[in-house]
């Protein structure tokens, strides 16, 4: 009768229909896993070794030291219901039965998750690669010769910066840590996101500030500025006095921060003193950068900013906050920030004519055709003998004829003629 009974539980156990599937999560994993991702089959993976886990611990608390040691083999027809270890090592080809002990499993199952996690690019998806800031090869990014030309041409298209073949690792460099923000593993897919993404425009923001350097300071150039306060703005305070017309308009383009139009602002109280109330003055800031403008309406700086700057000023122009320095709102009322892009022919088209215009260190960024095109607006913009500073290592030879240039000691700057 007790071997019917056995026979009888047999015959059921046959017939008991496999296990359920596995689960990650709320996700169902098919038994046939040979059709599944290298991800999906890792989070089996995962499971096994969970399972694994739980059955060591289970059989050390149940079983007799000696039958841990030497457990009997099982029946054949308990054993012909594969387990997901089994299953798993079936749907990879290079596998090798490593035994059928719970160890063995678990030494292969290790040897699979080894060789998949030394290939992460094989495991994670595009997506996962992307969210760590990686190439296919986990290095950084490269740019290739025809990706290079493509962004350099849109960014010229843009906004009249060219990069030159030679500065081609400037582009890699400053852009890399951009594509890792974003999740973009190539040049060419931050080409489409800066086209088609619906954050292209604030994305556009980012490029121009990585592909423009923003370094300057208050008071920057001292001798060309002396020459400026005494030479250029002198000299209009007294032709304005004389015409009875008590303005000035300056148009600081390529503003960067603000330190260039403030410093311009503290040059202007220093001269009229208490007579600057009297005065119709409009200092106009303008740069492509709307990161650098928002700085500059703060008007807030570390003492960095402030290294080039007399101690005297320091202490008659700014105001101390801690560890920063803010501008005295007496020179932030007189300048007015916005965003221009010098390739915009309408833009510059608004900008109120101006007295003098300080466009300095910014051309430096132009082919030749980009700086004609912005030299002949400031030229359109410029009243009547008016006045055109640039950086003191730039030069107008070769790019416009229509200023006459002025030699002074130390610095050249370019007149409108009457």
């Amino acid at each position: 009768m007790a071997a019917k009974t056995a026979e009888t539980q047999q015959t059921q156990a046959d017939k008991t229909p496999p296990a359920s599937p596995l689960k990650k999560g709320n996700v169902n994993i098919p038994f046939d896993i040979s059709k599944l991702t290298l991800e999906e089959k890792l989070a089996v993976l995962e499971r096994i070794n969970a399972d694994i886990e739980n059955e060591t611990k289970n059989k050390r608390v149940l079983q007799p030291t000696a039958a841990r040691t030497a457990a009997p083999a099982q029946p054949a027809s308990q054993a012909a219901r594969p387990t997901a270890t089994q299953l798993f090592k079936s749907a990879q080809p290079q596998a090798t039965d490593g035994g059928s002990s719970l160890f063995a499993k678990r030494n292969a199952a290790s040897q699979d998750s080894a060789a998949l996690a030394n290939n992460a690019s094989a495991i994670r998806s595009p997506l996962a690669r992307r969210a760590a800031g990686e190439d296919s090869s986990g290095n950084e990014i490269k740019i290739t010769n025809d990706e290079f030309v493509t962004l350099r041409d849109f960014l010229y298209d843009q906004c009249g910066i060219f990069v030159g073949e030679n500065r081609k690792y400037l582009m890699e460099n400053r852009l890399n840590t951009r594509l890792r923000e974003l999740g973009l593993h190539s040049f060419s897919e931050y080409h489409n996101y800066l086209r088609y993404d619906k954050n292209k425009t604030a994305e556009l923001n980012e490029l121009f500030i990585n592909m423009t350097t923003n370094e300057t300071s208050f008071f920057r150039n001292n001798v060309q500025l002396d020459i400026f306060r005494d030479k250029v703005l002198a000299k209009l305070i007294s032709e304005q006095r004389a015409k009875g017309e008590k303005k000035i308009n300056i148009w600081s383009a390529g503003c960067s921060s603000g330190e260039e139009p403030y410093t311009i602002a503290i040059i202007l109280l220093d001269l009229l003193k208490g007579e600057i109330n009297d005065w119709n003055i409009k200092i106009t800031a303008n740069d492509l950068s709307l990161a650098m403008l928002n700085i500059a309406r703060k008007g807030t700086y570390s003492e960095y900013a402030l290294r080039t700057t007399p101690p005297e000023i320091i202490e008659k122009y700014f105001i101390k906050e801690g560890r920063n320095y803010k501008i005295v709102p007496a020179a932030q009322k007189l300048v007015q920030f916005g965003q221009i892009n010098l390739s915009r022919a309408d833009q510059l088209a608004r900008v109120e004519r101006s007295h003098i215009v300080f466009c300095r260190n910014v051309i430096i960024y132009f082919d030749d055709a980009m700086k004609k095109h912005v030299i002949n607006a400031f030229y359109d913009n410029l009243l009547p003998g008016g006045y055109l500073l640039i950086g003191h290592s730039e030069s107008l030879h070769n790019i416009s004829r229509t200023f006459k240039p002025e030699h002074h000691p130390g610095a050249i700057i370019y007149r409108k003629q009457s």
